[in-house]
């Protein structure tokens, strides 16, 4: 690592980094209506749990494409064990749209915390979204690349490899690779 990369890397010597956090952020702002615009049954990214259950890696599936917002499913929101599960805030629902017409109410919001691997670096960060838990999420997470609800996403490259560059501010810029 050159010292203008040290200088500027998170310092990871008491844990994971938290490189993002929505955790003020709530609704988003002038969003008509979160949606998935994609089939949203493919998954391109694992995130991983930060505690989980110990007969699991953590490891889940995410799906990032088009549509506005972050959503996980019922299921992965109950894999996380209580003590470290996040308040659901169930006066917090909305409806959500589907690529297909479809729609499903959410039962509530969470601020969802979840590691990433660093491409480049291969070690993990936190990042925490705002997210609407649905009861019948066919994936783990979806996260919409709607750049108003996450304007971290700059940029997807397809091909023989995926790789996402997310740019979390003050020139803190990190790929990982999807699946």
């Amino acid at each position: 690592m050159s010292s203008t990369q040290a200088e500027t890397a998170p310092s990871y010597a008491t844990g994971v980094a938290t490189l993002y956090d929505e955790t003020h952020r709530g609704k988003w702002a002038g969003l008509a209506q979160p949606s998935i615009a994609s089939m949203g049954n493919r998954a391109n990214l694992i995130g991983f749990l930060e505690h989980h259950s110990n007969d699991t890696d953590g490891s889940f599936a995410i799906c990032m494409a088009g549509g506005s917002g972050n959503f996980i499913s019922k299921q992965l929101y109950d894999a996380i064990p209580g003590e470290h599960k996040p308040v659901l805030n169930t006066q917090d629902k909305a409806p959500v749209s589907f690529l297909m017409g479809d729609s499903q109410e959410s039962i509530g919001s969470i601020i969802m915390p979840f590691l990433l691997t660093n491409k480049q670096t291969g070690m993990r960060f936190r990042i925490k979204l705002y997210a609407l838990v649905l009861p019948n999420l066919l994936m783990g997470m979806f996260i919409g690349t709607n750049p108003e609800t996450n304007p971290w996403l700059k940029g997807q490259r397809w091909g023989a490899e995926i790789e996402f560059e997310l740019d979390f501010g003050n020139n803190n810029i990190v790929f990982v690779e999807g699946c």
